[in-house]
């Protein structure tokens, strides 16, 4: 069946306009949009994220789990397409979107988008909550009170300590953290009977053994299915719940990997065809093609994207202080809990688990 919410998500996130947002027709810095915000809270960072950024990739895996961060995400004007591990979909206003640095993610704001990023070392939020990794890339419908409490919160810490640190911030960052742990831990599961856990558990297996195997070019469903003891059509089944199939899964899971790959090496010591090999493509030609089909832009191009990154963030930490009633303003117009903050667009998304 037809998923126009999710048509307009891919439809965002692989868009060749976007590029066009963050810089200008000749691939200058628009000079007009305003920096990024960021505030550090204790352990936690917060960072308010404007119209300028076009498109976000994570491009380098963190080495361990110490170095990890869970990151939300709350809309604060317009919408804000994502995807992780094969989930695609939309954040709205009231909305919020837990990802992981410890996987490929993908966001994608649309023009008029503005958002908070709040980041949590992952140690805190898998202290609290065993199954967090269920949780990433909405899986589950979030509890609509709940998670007005907690967009409420965010946003009122980002207007009251953007501009200054809070007196105790250990302790406001352990508050913080707690209360996130609570708002996660109260989505709606649904109805999800055992025999749906085990398909979702064998598909988390099923995903681990893609991953580390995306190397071998031979790998193929019917490998795949040998490696759970499952009959190929079970396994297509698998894949179906998700609108997606093995080989097109397989496909987008190499591309990422060379993506990473290539921007996490931006003096080319590995050349394009070394990556695309190592990502188990058998052919350069169709390896480029499909990777420019993608993320519309050629491999050879994709490794300036991290030099960019650290050169725009410098900027913003130099830019000069503004004004406190500024900063504020340009999380809303209105109070933190005003009307037209609460009564927002009540759609949500509902994605296959």
């Amino acid at each position: 069946m037809p998923n126009p919410e999710k048509d307009q998500a891919m439809a965002r996130l692989t868009s060749p306009a976007l590029r066009e947002e963050q810089t200008g027709p000749d691939g200058d810095d628009d000079k007009s949009t305003t920096h990024d915000q960021r505030a550090r809270i204790g352990r936690l960072d917060l960072e308010l994220i404007g119209p300028s950024h076009a498109i976000a990739r994570n491009w380098e895996r963190a080495a361990t789990m110490q170095e990890a961060s869970y990151m939300l995400v709350f809309p604060l004007t317009g919408c804000v397409a994502f995807s992780q591990d094969g989930r695609v979909g939309i954040a709205r206003p009231g909305d919020y979107v837990l990802l992981s640095e410890l996987a490929f993610y993908e966001l994608s704001p649309d023009n008029a988008a503005r958002f908070l990023m709040l980041r949590i070392p992952a140690v805190e939020l898998r202290g609290r909550l065993v199954s967090i990794e269920d949780h990433i890339s909405r899986r589950f419908k979030p509890n609509e009170r709940m998670t007005q409490l907690l967009a409420g919160m965010i946003r009122s810490v980002a207007e009251l300590f953007i501009e200054s640190p809070p007196p105790n911030p250990q302790a406001l960052a352990t508050e913080v953290v707690s209360f996130v742990a609570l708002t996660i831990g109260s989505e709606d599961r649904g109805a999800a009977t055992d025999v749906r856990n085990s398909r979702y558990h064998l598909r988390r297996r099923i995903v681990d053994f893609i991953e580390s195997h995306l190397g071998d070019p031979s790998l193929s469903p019917k490998k795949i299915a040998a490696s759970s003891r499952i009959s190929l059509s079970y396994l297509y089944s698998l894949f179906n719940d998700n609108e997606t199939t093995v080989s097109q899964f397989v496909q987008t899971k190499r591309l990422q990997r060379a993506y990473e790959i290539l921007v996490a090496d931006p003096k080319g010591h590995r050349t394009v065809s070394e990556v695309a090999y190592e990502v188990g493509f058998k052919n350069v030609s169709h390896f480029s093609r499909c990777f420019s089909r993608h993320f519309k832009v050629p491999p050879r191009d994709v490794r300036q994207a991290p030099a960019a990154a650290p050169q725009q963030a410098a900027t913003a930490r130099s830019a000069p202080p503004k004004q406190a009633s500024s900063r504020r303003a340009a999380l809303s117009t209105d109070s933190a809990f005003g009307p037209s903050y609460w009564n927002v667009d009540k759609r949500r998304l509902h994605e296959t688990a």
